[in-house]
């Protein structure tokens, strides 16, 4: 099964986290947290990573991801 690969910048291009879209029966999940100033990549498993970038974002009224990622189940197929 195919999947997507998303890549977006955090707290205003400090950080660059790379997540693997949920397609089908597939759960999407962050596989990559890097700090952008010195290339140090943080890795984990999921919920580590969620935890990671859910503390890099702040507060809830300051949520700047890309919408386009989906953590959970969607029901997009790829052609």
């Amino acid at each position: 099964m195919a999947q997507l690969l998303m890549s977006w910048l955090l707290g205003g291009g400090r950080f660059r986290i790379s997540a693997i879209n949920g397609i089908g029966r597939r759960k999407g999940r962050i596989i990559e947290v890097e700090v952008i100033a010195t290339g140090e990549r943080f890795y984990g498993s999921a919920q580590r990573m969620e935890r990671l970038v859910r503390a890099l974002q702040g507060s809830k009224n300051d949520r700047r991801y890309d919408a386009a990622w989906t953590p959970g189940r969607t029901s997009r197929r790829l052609i």
